[in-house]
């Protein structure tokens, strides 16, 4: 598809927009949680709303699952989409351009270039400290930098951060793309023969006079009219490159996105997208029941008999256990718990009965349970029962043990 029109001004707009996302999103608070963080301290993944903890995390491997299909779905389909377009190194490339286009120039602007290693240095200030904001919630973060008490782990970590982008940025580049990114390499395996790529028009060679802009613009260095080719990131800055020179002719540019070769029949709905597309669909679908399903609980207990209080006989004849609780609070509340043991035979209490768990609280209990009734043993098998009032309630099944007579 030749084009009359300019495409560096939409990919500008949407690197803008992309760019505005990645720093504004760990901002935005849905029920009282960033949109997106992953809490070191808790273990726990912030996702629009919803909550993972740890044990949840399954639900991670189903995501991965389905972005592999969907990484797959659009590469056959769309090729480099994603370099040329949302690739954070193509991204803050395209934020940082003046730079690299005034270090071109034969005779550099001393103020040009010092305001563009102004603005690489605030990229690079800004983009390491917002990746930081998707582990330490935003607010906090900015908190303590005002108040000096940024703590050496996060303040080496932006440091870190801050200048490996500092030194990309200036220093490597689209040269990254060329020699280094495993995605580049994999192209020549995830693209078939209908797979949009961007193109050199060899139909209207004639119509090429040996310019050589197409070449300079490359940010990978490649001439894109000796064909397709693995560092080739489908930025289309070639296509803007040759637009000016040939619509002089009143010609659109020879450079353009093609489905294919350049006159063939574009054919989208082909056995591997559909088969790509339908599996893309599953797992997302999966993974969206899997969320929901697996943040419903906001409570959970695990209950194991304590070993070192060993079963023993009250003095009224009861039979006296005790078991070792791990109990969580995973909502944003507190919650006063209530317990209670219910043997298959007999009748028991409990000591607690209550406790409260303030939001996000993980605790220890040793719970001890008396029962009587409980019949010839050895063992009886119970349910230990954390009931929430008004809200959830998680059970347990536990054994109760009938101490051993002499």
């Amino acid at each position: 598809m030749t084009t009359s029109r300019k495409i560096g001004p939409w990919r500008r707009w949407a690197g803008i927009a992309q760019a505005a996302i990645f720093v504004g999103l760990p901002f935005v608070r849905i029920r009282g949680e960033s949109a997106l963080r992953f809490d070191v301290g808790s273990l726990q993944l912030h996702v629009l709303g919803a909550t993972l903890w740890m044990d949840e995390f399954f639900v991670l491997l189903l995501g991965l699952l389905a972005s592999t299909f969907l990484f797959l779905l659009v590469t056959f389909v769309w090729g480099r989409i994603w370099c040329g377009w949302s690739c954070p190194q193509t991204v803050l490339g395209d934020l940082t351009r003046s730079l690299a286009d005034e270090r071109a120039r034969k005779r550099p602007r001393p103020g040009k270039l010092a305001l563009g290693w102004s603005g690489l240095l605030l990229v690079s200030v800004v983009f390491s400290a917002a990746t930081l904001w998707y582990f330490v919630p935003p607010g906090e973060f900015l908190a303590d930098l005002a108040a000096g008490r940024l703590g050496p782990v996060l303040g080496w970590s932006w440091a870190v951060l801050g200048v490996t982008l500092f030194l990309d940025l200036a220093f490597v580049g689209g040269r990254f793309c060329a020699t280094t990114c495993p995605y580049a390499k994999l192209q020549g395996v995830l693209f078939d023969q209908a797979t949009l790529v961007v193109a050199y028009d060899a139909r209207r060679d004639a119509e090429c006079i040996d310019c050589q802009a197409c070449v300079r613009v490359c940010p990978t260095g490649i001439d894109i009219r000796d064909g397709l080719q693995a560092e080739c990131i489908a930025c289309a800055q070639c296509v803007d490159a040759c637009l000016p020179i040939l619509g002089k002719k009143g010609k659109p540019s020879l450079v353009g996105y093609f489905f294919g070769a350049p006159g063939e029949r574009p054919r989208l709905l082909r056995p591997v997208v559909v088969a790509l597309g339908v599996a893309s669909l599953l797992a997302v679908s999966g993974t969206v029941v899997a969320s929901v399903q697996a943040g419903r609980a906001s409570l959970d207990l695990t209950a194991a008999f304590a070993s070192r209080f060993q079963p023993r006989l009250a003095p009224d004849g009861r039979v006296v256990n005790a078991y070792e609780l791990a109990l969580e609070n995973r909502g944003r509340r507190s919650v006063d718990l209530q317990f209670s043991l219910r043997p298959a035979v007999g009748q028991a209490t409990v000591s607690p009965e209550r406790i409260t768990l303030a939001p996000g609280e993980h605790r220890r209990v040793l719970l001890v349970a008396s029962a009587a009734g409980l019949g010839p043993g050895p063992v009886v098998q119970a349910e230990l029962v954390a009931r929430q009032p008004g809200g959830d309630t998680v059970r347990a099944q536990v054994p109760m043990f009938l101490p051993r007579t002499p």
